[in-house]
């Protein structure tokens, strides 16, 4: 018992030792998480690109087109870069379907090397006159210049991290307006501005800032809408493009608690990341975005569908661009992405962040963590996923949900990892405490089986005793012809109830009994020495009257029972020189006669009550007379009460049956045949009570 408290207290120690263990790390991973350091980005990003993978961005119309000088124009128009002659004509021909604003996804820093004024350097021995036409002539880049200014163009340029003498002072950029502070400090930052020529910058109406800003891993996801050259603020690319479409003068950049809280143009406002940066909601490539620049410049495509649209200008022609990967594809045309931005910003479909991320990411991991704190230790090992199973679920369809109906990005990677952390913290102490449970259990176990042991050679010295005070020498009269008699006992337990004995109280009397005590084991045992004592005590007393030894010994054996115990008992006094047989029956079952002359009978009388049931019963006897050769049996109920396999008695019918087959057969053949039928009748079940069986044939004159 002690034992037994011990290991409970030192597992529910164990318990609650694991559970500070887990508290401990969840305040851990929660101090993690609270100022969000970039490395927790590489968990959450590739969970928000299963998300848009699984469901991108669908895509209604084309807001925006995309002039693709592709490799069907290269193959057509000659190979890049083309004279911006043709470019100019390109921008006048889309220019002419009155698109909302144009945007070039490609530079022109160096003078055009095909303009006409480029032979002179090449045939330096022309003419004079034909030098002087030349040189009349309008460069390749003041054509282009002429179509940009008269239409609604908005010139690429490179941020780089370039050093180098660089003045934003010269260079054409839209004034920039700060509303809540200081917003420099949070914008991306960069040391040089890598523009088009200045003749082509200052004909467009604006220039913004193109880069692809991939994250670590080289996946497109986020684009600024806002970067500082130096000390200037300079808008991206696709901003300056909304500007333009939408008239404002200048754009704007807010600044809020933690950094940058969006930025505008006029009355378009978009909510980005502390560093301006903004989420791009993907589709699929569509081939519906792409027109060929060829089909624009040979009259193929009407321009009229440019009208009212926003019109970039780029290249997907082999070796001209870049193609980095994207969360919904690993190769997309860098022209493309900026394509999908405008198209979220257009129709406000931008991705963000969950509000508050911190604090709600904190939640679902202390939520998540507690849920498996609490509920790991109350199940069993082979059951205690389910709480992590659950509270994983929760977390990731929170996270989809999130995405799926709000555009939000919530992220349930860091806190699934930290719930498996704690999980692993949970698992390991229960398992801990059920290990020391079983070694616990595995002692206890050991101990109980020394003790069965102990116990069971303690009841093996106890059934030796017991068999000990009956009566086991057969013959037990060898010098005695008048008389044969065999006896069995077989207790159900190492230890039982039923007795039996006899013995010559003298020279003429022979004494012999069978008892059966209630109950079985050790109580029955000692009840049962108890009996066979005084019961050959009250018989050798009074050696005659079997009535008065059966009325004395009730008597005595009353007056030794504290436990209010009773036992049957059959005794007899058989005269061996005449057969004349007395017996009292103490609510025994009745014994059987057999003989050569007769079917086997029960020998019934008034008898009485078993012993210690009445006090100071008087119990009458019987009195018979046995021819010589007869035997009398006797036997406790366990003899009529076996039980087979099927539960099937072996019952009072049987034994008469199998005496009947035994007519002639000597005491030991009776008892010995009777008792293999009894356990072939049982088939090795297991005995239901004690089998006892005493057989007594008087043979004085038989033949």
């Amino acid at each position: 018992m002690v034992r037994k408290l011990g290991a409970t207290v030192v597992r529910v120690l164990d318990l609650w030792r694991g559970r500070a263990l887990a508290l401990l790390l969840l305040a851990v991973l929660i101090a993690v998480r609270a100022p969000d350091p970039a490395f927790l980005e590489t968990l959450r990003l590739p969970l928000f690109d299963l998300w848009q993978r699984n469901e991108p961005r669908v895509q209604e119309g084309t807001p925006v087109l995309i002039v693709d000088i592709d490799e069907y124009s290269l193959r057509k128009y000659g190979q890049w870069p083309w004279p911006r002659s043709l470019l100019g004509g390109l921008v006048t021909k889309v220019a002419s379907g009155g698109p909302l604003v144009m945007g070039f996804d490609i530079l022109f820093p160096e003078p055009d090397r095909l303009s006409p004024q480029r032979m002179l350097e090449t045939y330096p021995d022309l003419d004079t006159e034909v030098r002087e036409r030349v040189a009349a002539l309008p460069t390749n880049d003041a054509l282009m210049a002429r179509a940009l200014a008269d239409a609604p163009v908005v010139l690429g340029a490179a941020a780089l991290e370039a050093t180098g003498d660089f003045d934003p002072a010269g260079v054409k950029h839209a004034p920039a307006m700060e509303q809540g502070g200081d917003t420099k400090p949070f914008l991306p930052h960069y040391n040089f501005l890598l523009t088009s020529l200045p003749e082509l910058a200052n004909a467009a109406r604006g220039q913004g800032v193109v880069t692809s800003a991939p994250e670590r891993d080289g996946i497109v996801r986020r684009l600024p809408l806002a970067v500082t050259i130096g000390d200037t603020i300079f808008p991206a690319l696709s901003l300056e493009m909304i500007r333009i479409a939408a008239g404002a003068p200048f754009f704007s950049v807010h600044r809020g608690r933690h950094g940058i809280a969006g930025v505008s143009a006029g009355e378009i406002a978009f909510e980005t990341e502390p560093d301006s940066r903004v989420w791009i909601h993907y589709s699929p490539h569509r081939d519906e975005r792409f027109v060929s620049a060829a089909d624009i410049l040979d009259g193929t495509l009407d321009p009229s569908a440019f009208g009212n649209r926003i019109i970039l200008f780029g290249s997907t022609g082999v070796g001209l661009t870049d193609f980095p990967a994207t969360p919904v594809a690993a190769r997309m045309p860098g022209v493309e992405i900026h394509a999908q931005l405008l198209e979220t910003m257009i129709a406000g479909r931008m991705l963000a962040r969950v509000p508050n991320a911190t604090m709600v990411e904190v939640a679902a991991l202390a939520l998540a963590g507690l849920m498996v704190i609490v509920l790991v230790p109350m199940l069993r090992p082979a059951l205690s996923v389910l709480p992590l199973a659950a509270a994983l679920a929760l977390l990731f369809a929170a996270s989809w949900a999130a995405y799926h109906f709000a555009g939000l990005l919530a992220d349930a990677a860091y806190p699934g990892a930290g719930t498996l952390a704690l999980f692993g913290v949970m698992l390991g102490s229960s398992l801990s405490a059920a290990d020391r449970a079983r070694r616990a259990l595995q002692a206890d176990l050991e101990e109980q089986k020394a003790a069965a042991q102990k116990l069971e050679g303690e009841l093996e010295a106890a059934r030796a005793i017991q068999m000990g005070i009956l009566p086991r020498e057969f013959p037990a009269f060898p010098d005695r012809s008048e008389f044969d008699l065999h006896a069995v006992i077989e207790p159900a337990r190492a230890v039982g109830g039923d007795l039996y004995d006899f013995a010559m109280v003298d020279e003429n009397h022979l004494y012999f009994m069978i008892g059966d005590v209630s109950g079985k084991g050790v109580p029955a045992s000692l009840f049962m020495a108890l009996t066979k004592a005084l019961y050959k005590s009250s018989a050798m007393r009074n050696r005659i009257a079997i009535d008065e030894i059966m009325t004395l010994a009730n008597a005595e054996i009353a007056r030794e029972n504290p436990t209010m115990m009773f036992v049957t008992v059959l005794a007899g006094l058989l005269d061996v020189r005449t057969g004349e047989l007395a017996f009292c029956n103490a609510g025994h079952d009745a014994p059987i006669l057999v003989g050569p002359d007769g079917p086997p009978r029960s020998l019934d009388g008034d008898g009485g009550p078993p012993l210690c049931v009445l006090d100071d019963f008087e119990y009458p006897a019987t009195y018979v007379t046995l021819a010589p050769g007869e035997t009398i049996v006797l036997f406790t109920d366990g003899v009529t009460e076996a039980l087979s396999t099927t539960q099937e008695l072996y019952s009072l019918e049987r034994v008469r049956r199998m005496l009947e087959t035994l007519l002639d057969r000597s005491p030991a053949e009776i008892v010995r045949h009777l008792a293999d039928d009894i356990h072939a009748h049982a088939e090795g079940a297991e005995p239901s009570d004690d089998i006892t069986i005493l057989a007594v044939r008087y043979t004085a004159g038989a033949s």
